[in-house]
Formats: structure tokens, sequence, C-alpha cells
């Protein structure tokens, strides 16, 4: 069907609250026009409306657009997003008695907490359990200490929902007028499904977030996922873009049933399937070998990338040294040995590390621990630091961000977080130098492997060693964990990091999992940057963002603490931290949304806050932060509670600009 075929738009109208009152009412305006301008229809939807497709099926313009099959005064739902398309029916004289939902995230299903029992919830049977019993999600400890899996995703609903059915691939049934045939396709969660709706002569797709618009996607962290290649398996953490063959079997099953439209969560209406996916194939292969090319996996696991080797576009190894005779390695430690005997580490991620210290003490090797350098947060640099610290009575050295993360453990939500709580004695700032023993210490912001990281550049007489934690192996760089918060912006992430090797021109470069040193040449520093230039460039084009960081960086938006410990009747208190990735000051708006149980209780108003929308006045990429309260009630259960923040978006360019339950915050209640 030809965009011009599209039948002629029937608009109900609806007046929206709270966020689209006043001036946010118009950004979101401008996104639908936009989306509708993938449609080709001649009048742009108003939010709140339903753009009707035929004469029984259309599309209800919200935060997230949700699908209409009709039948008489009674109404089908595909997703549903907040209550407001139950708000529009009520209005209208309809019935909503069943929604049929794709995937688990919060966002698509946010409308059904507490809803009738009248209405059916028809949901993906591999997902059953992340809508039915998501406590269980809350209160894994994998899901909050030492997260290596993203999936399931920690968009998960906060409480759990009643649901009627599920369905499984390739299950058909009738729903009215309509013949509704249920296709999965995983990529963006692991069980999603999409719904082919026969109605009217037209076939119609209503695939959730499988792609955005025409070539793109709603974004990148959704993708990190683990696989397997030969007898090598990865965890999620470092599969980059690892549900991409997933992703790719989904898109290729929706063009086999050769549907007119596919309707999206957040792009709106595509009336080219088929241009739109293999524009989609076509993008995510050119990234992917532009990711691979400068990996550091390829050094780690070459057995992963073997299709790859010794392509033209691939960069190369470098060159590996022998290490000065005043180091030894244990674990994923770094110990420097003074001419005296002292001791300085990099580093304690668990015991074998102090039982070696330990064992060169009882030998004479060293005579004494005289310092302790934290290079990142991650479990594996820090489980065993309050342990070490405390038998070797010695200081601890960071650099700002490291500090903020290993002090307050619980503030954050970040990978392989590490529950230890880490007393920093001397925070340093960038390019702070020291001298310790025969040697000259300088301290980095270093934000490579992840955005709280730093280096440690190590002078003694010719030689000059930089210690890199965990951002550079001979092959290259290690950005394959998304979630690290990988930024391209210039002078910032690896750019940054790769500036300053130039500059300082190392002798010796030393990662903690690795046994040699290396030495990046600069011609090689400045290949990878342009191709991080060159990543930069094909993410604007797959991802629907007026900057491609607020679709890669899942944690733009976060609530600081992330947990906190409250009792019933308190006030709790988040700071809501926005990290403006555009080039210029914007301002964006956010609230708390308690769990549903806790907003039908009779907490007072003046703890009502969560209905009120706050503004975030945020300068051009940095965080800023606003505090909101939410009133827990004083017959709170205790246990693990999750309040989601919702955040609109000011841009006019791009979609999607209204995203509910974007982050979230645990509230433990004693």
């Amino acid at each position: 069907m030809k965009s011009a075929e599209i039948p002629d738009v029937r608009h109900h109208r609806f007046s929206r609250r709270g966020l689209l009152q006043g001036s946010l009412a118009a950004p979101l305006l401008l996104a639908i026009r936009q989306s509708v301008a993938l449609a080709g229809a001649d009048s742009s939807p108003r939010p709140g409306t339903v753009q009707w497709l035929t004469d029984h099926l259309g599309v209800f313009w919200g935060p997230i657009h949700v699908g209409v099959l009709r039948n008489g005064h009674e109404l089908a739902l595909f997703d549903c997003g907040d209550r407001e398309v139950f708000d529009w029916a009520g209005q209208e004289g309809l019935k909503i008695s069943t929604v049929f939902v794709t995937h688990h995230h919060r966002e698509q299903a946010r409308g059904l907490e507490g809803h009738s029992a009248e209405v059916q919830v028809v949901v993906p049977e591999d997902e059953l359990k992340l809508f039915t019993e998501v406590t269980s999600y809350w209160t894994a400890p994998g899901t909050r200490w030492h997260i290596y899996n993203q999936h399931p995703h920690h968009w998960t609903l906060p409480e759990p929902i009643a649901v009627t059915r599920t369905v499984r691939d390739g299950e058909s049934l009738t729903w009215g007028p309509g013949r509704i045939t249920v296709v999965a396709t995983p990529g963006h969660t692991d069980g999603a499904v999409s719904y082919c709706v026969e109605v009217d002569g037209r076939r119609i797709v209503f695939c959730g977030d499988l792609l955005s618009g025409p070539g793109q996607l709603p974004d990148l962290f959704s993708l990190q996922k683990g696989f397997q290649r030969g007898q090598r398996r990865i965890s999620d953490y470092h599969g980059y873009l690892g549900a991409r063959e997933w992703l790719e079997a989904s898109l290729r099953r929706v063009l086999e049933l050769k549907p007119d439209l596919l309707v999206t969560s957040h792009g709106g209406i595509i009336t080219r399937p088929h241009e739109a996916i293999t524009s989609v194939l076509d993008r995510l292969e050119t990234l992917y070998r532009n990711y691979v090319s400068t990996s550091a996996l390829r050094h780690y696991f070459p057995e992963l990338f073997t299709e790859f080797a010794g392509q033209p576009d691939q960069l190369p190894f470098q060159e590996t040294l022998e290490v000065p005779p005043y180091l030894r390695h244990v674990g994923t430690s770094w110990i420097l040995i003074s001419e005296d005997g002292a001791a300085f580490v990099m580093d304690c991620g668990n015991r074998r590390v102090i039982e070696a210290l330990e064992s060169l003490l009882s030998r004479g090797t060293i005579k004494r621990v005289e310092g302790l350098w934290i290079t990142h947060y991650h479990d594996d640099h820090v489980d065993a630091v309050p342990e070490f610290l405390q038998k070797f009575g010695c200081p601890c050295y960071a650099v700002p961000s490291v500090a903020g993360v290993v002090t307050r453990p619980l503030a954050w939500r970040l990978p392989c977080i590490s529950p230890a709580q880490v007393k920093v004695d001397h925070v340093l700032a960038d390019g702070t130098t020291f001298s310790w023993r025969e040697f000259r210490l300088t301290a980095f912001e270093f934000p490579g492997q992840t955005l709280y990281h730093g280096a440690l550049l190590v002078e003694s007489g010719s030689d000059r060693l930089l210690f890199v934690g965990d951002s550079f192996t001979p092959s290259g760089i290690d950005d394959y964990c998304i979630q690290n918060r990988n930024f391209l912006h210039d002078g910032m992430g690896f750019q940054r990091c790769l500036e300053l090797v130039m500059k300082l021109r190392p002798t010796h470069m030393f990662n903690c999992h690795v046994d040699r040193a290396f030495r990046f040449t600069p011609d090689f520093c400045e290949a990878i940057i342009g191709r991080l230039k060159e990543r930069r460039q094909l993410l604007a084009r797959l991802l629907p963002w007026p900057d491609s960081h607020f679709g890669m960086d899942e944690f733009w938006l976060r609530s600081d603490p992330y947990e906190q410990t409250v009792k019933a009747g308190d006030l709790a208190a988040f700071k809501v931290v926005v990290f403006n990735h555009l080039d210029k000051e914007a301002e964006f708006r956010v609230r708390a949304v308690p769990p549903f149980s806790w907003r039908k209780s009779r907490v007072p108003a003046a703890r009502r806050s969560w209905k009120e929308w706050a503004p975030v006045l945020a300068g051009l990429q940095t965080e800023t932060a606003v505090t909101l309260t939410v009133g827990v009630p004083r017959k709170a259960m205790p246990g693990r509670h999750v309040v989601t923040f919702d955040v609109a978006c000011p841009w006019e360019d791009s979609a999607p600009r209204f995203l509910l339950g974007f982050a979230e915050a645990v509230l433990v209640v004693e």
C-alpha cells in the first residue's frame, strides 16, 4: 500500500492532563506530526486522538503509540502506555475489553496497573513471569549487585499485573472483525512478540519496540546480550549488539508477513516496511563492523570474531612488551615495589591479592604495603578493598568519579557494581601529581571502559608507565558493555583517553587483566579516534534522537540515591539527575511515580508530590539534578518497593519525547 492510500483520518478529541498542559504540549505535538509524516497522512493527529487506518483499526497517539481494534463499542488494544487511552475510551463511550502486550517493559503496560477484572490481559508466554512475578526480579541479588546480565531489563514493571492468558509464536485468533497472528520477535527483549492484524483488507503489524522509524531502532542498550561462538560463551556484559542476530531474524520474519504497514511504539507508522527493515539491517551490519575493528575483545576472545580476522577494515594489534622488574601482577592487581621494599597496589578484587601480598611480606620481598589505587568501581577490582585496607592500614587513592561510586555504592545501579563500601582517603583531582618513594605518580580522570574510571602515570627514570585499568588491550578499546557509558562526544570518553595517551607518550601501558605491557602508537590512537567519530555518524542514522547518546546512554536519567532505606510514614527524597547530551542548554521535566499500591493509599496531600512535574534546566553535555520527594504510606509493607521516573524531553526534531518510567529507584521499607 502506498502512502497516498492511507484511509481518511478521523480524530477523537481528548484533553491531556498534567504534562501536556502548557509549554510541553507543543513539543509532543511536533513529535506526532513527524510520525504522521512517515505515514504520508495529510493531517496531523493530536495528542490523545486516534488515527484510523481502516474502518476498524487505528492508532492512539500517546506517550507510546497504541493499536486500537474496534468491534462496535468494544475495543482491543495493542499495548496501552499509561491510562490516557482508557480515559479517551471512557469519554467516547467505548469499552476496552482486551489488551495485547508486545513485551514486558513498563511503558508498554503501566496503564494496566490495578486494571479492572473485566479487561483481559494477553502477554507473551516467554515473559509471563515478568508481569506476574516481578517481586522476584526486584529482590534477586543478581539484578542489584554484580550485574553481568542486562536481560531481563530493569524497565521491568514495579508491581505485578494480573494476566488472563499468554500467547506464543504462530498462534492465530479472532477478535471482532480482526484476525490476529502472533509472531515471536525477540531482540528488544528476549520474549517479545508482534501482532499481525488482518482487517478490512489490510495487514498491519504492531511490533512494539522491535524498531522505531524507517532504518532506525529505539535504542542500543536493549541489544546488550551474551552470545556463543563455538565453545566460547559470553555474558550480556561482553555482548555489545549481542542481540543483533535475534533482532535481524525477527525483522526478517516480519518481512515474510508482507505487511502493508508497521506500527511502532515510538516511531509511529511505517508505510514501506521492506525499505525500513532492510535499511536497519544494513546499518546494524556497518555499525558492528566498526565496533569490532577497534574492540579489546579481539585480544580476550579472538574466537568470537574469526570472520573478521585479517580483513582490511580491522585495526592491527599493537606490540606487547616485557614488564619492568619492579612490578608484580596478581589477578586484576598490579603491585609496584620500591627499591627499599615498599609496595603500592593497584586494585584489589579478591582475597587472592591479599594472600599474595602476605606471601611477599613473609618472604621479605616487600616490607610493607603503603598505598592502594583504585582504577574503577567494577567488582573484580574492589570487592576485597575493605578487607585489604583493614589488613594493611594504608591510604586509599582514587579520582573523583571513581570515589563517587565506591564510597556510596547504594547510590548507583551500574554494571559489575559491588556492594563493598570503600573509604577513599585521598580523592585526587585530574592531573594531581604526588611522590611515592623513587616514583612520581600522576592521577587522571580516564573515562574509558567506564565513565567512572581513572588512570595512573608512574614515572621512574626513563620509564613512563600508564596504568589504564580495563580501558585498553593490545587490540583496542574495552567498549563492549554499553551500560558502562562510553561517550562519543568530542573530548569525552575514549577520545579523551586516547588524546591523553598521545600527550603523555607512555613507554608501557598496563591493563589489569593482561600479563604483559603494551604500547599504542600515535597512528593507532588516531585511527581509533577516527573510527569512533565514524561510529557517532552511524549511530546518528540508526537512533531516532537529536543526539544518539540518548539512545546509547542508558543512564542519562538516573536517581541519586538509587537505593535507600526508609520507614513507613517517611518522606523519601531523590535527586533526579539528567545528563543533557545536547550541545545546548535545554529544559527537561521529571516526576516521580510511586508504586500503584501507594498511589491508592491515603497519603497526606503534602506528600502526593508524584503528580507534580519538576523542571530541570540542564546545561549542555553536563549533569543537572532536581530533588523530588515521595511519601511512604504509613501502612506500607516492609520490603523493597520501586519508584519510577517519567521524563518529558524538550527537543523538536526527533521522537520519542515523553518517556514513561525511564528510570527507577528502590525504597527499602523497614
